[in-house]
């Protein structure tokens, strides 16, 4: 690329700010992307703006192109683009890690379209970028299946809750990632994504564990409770009596305490989604072309 690019008649700074490519130790010019299976990101506008690659073995796995003048990781999505036409005729967006995650997702059938974060922190922009290319509300949230995932996916939840009335999350088996689990067993991982459940119970149950060494008291008990019941109101309403008897058994409280509660919080229940008027006026979601 460097070659090509000075044959073109571009200077060794343009490509340096562009992130296009790096300096050695030695002072030589070399290609940032060498040798890595390369994708695009495009912002909001599906404009081209940076690019990340994948190594087939060498750490680490994936690097991405340095924050530039139009390219910043949090800004921009992999793999939305190809995906247009599949979100335009109703397919649910599915929101994963890495570009081969992606793939994996859109490869398993027509009724996902993958879109790549490129790591666990999915932003607010870039939950605008999947709203804006969607045509239902549901959008589902597919991390990896380790602690970075767990954690981030909780992140994501509020990001996505901004422009999507119903997120969901599928959860993957430990130690998978979806490419990972695309290529031991399909069959699994369109089971994994068929059943993703609402992402407020799976904040409950991560809220919930994080209680597990004091659930042998009152005090725990009731806390614990008084922690998850600002989550469980956001919960569909036909779903709210399930996850009360659920929380009764699995803290050890009648029902009548988990109930009251909940109703306590009910008059501070947020909206579930942004309303199509919200949307259309959050600048996020505004074009981003000078």
């Amino acid at each position: 690329m460097v070659d090509h690019l000075r044959a073109a008649g571009f200077d060794d700074d343009t490509m340096l700010a562009a992130g296009l490519a790096r300096t050695t130790r030695s002072g030589y010019l070399v290609d940032r992307f060498r040798d890595r299976l390369t994708f695009v990101a495009h912002d909001i506008d599906l404009r081209p703006v940076g690019f990340v690659a994948r190594a087939r073995a060498a750490d680490p796995k994936y690097i991405s192109s340095p924050s530039t003048r139009i390219y910043a990781k949090g800004r921009s999505l992999v793999g939305i683009d190809a995906q247009q036409a599949r979100l335009a005729r109703g397919a649910v967006p599915v929101v994963v890690e890495g570009p081969t995650d992606a793939v994996a997702v859109s490869l398993l059938g027509a009724e996902w379209a993958g879109a790549s974060s490129c790591g666990t922190a999915i932003t607010r922009h870039q939950a605008a970028i999947v709203r804006r290319f969607a045509v239902g509300d549901t959008v589902i949230l597919m991390l990896d299946g380790d602690l970075a995932g767990q954690q981030g996916a909780l992140r994501g939840l509020d990001a996505l809750s901004t422009y999507f009335r119903t997120v969901l999350v599928a959860e993957l088996p430990g130690g998978h990632d979806p490419a990972s689990l695309f290529s031991t067993s399909r069959g699994l991982m369109r089971a994994v994504l068929t059943n993703a459940r609402p992402g407020v119970e799976f904040a409950i149950d991560v809220e919930l564990a994080r209680w597990g060494k004091v659930l042998d008291h009152l005090s725990g008990q009731v806390e614990a409770l008084r922690s998850v019941a600002p989550m469980v109101v956001k919960l569909p309403k036909d779903r709210i009596a399930g996850q009360v008897v659920r929380l009764a058994r699995h803290l050890h409280l009648e029902e009548r305490v988990v109930s009251r509660e909940i109703l306590a919080c009910v008059g501070r229940r947020p909206k579930a989604g942004a309303s199509p008027s919200d949307m259309e006026a959050d600048p996020d979601l505004a074009s981003r072309s000078p």
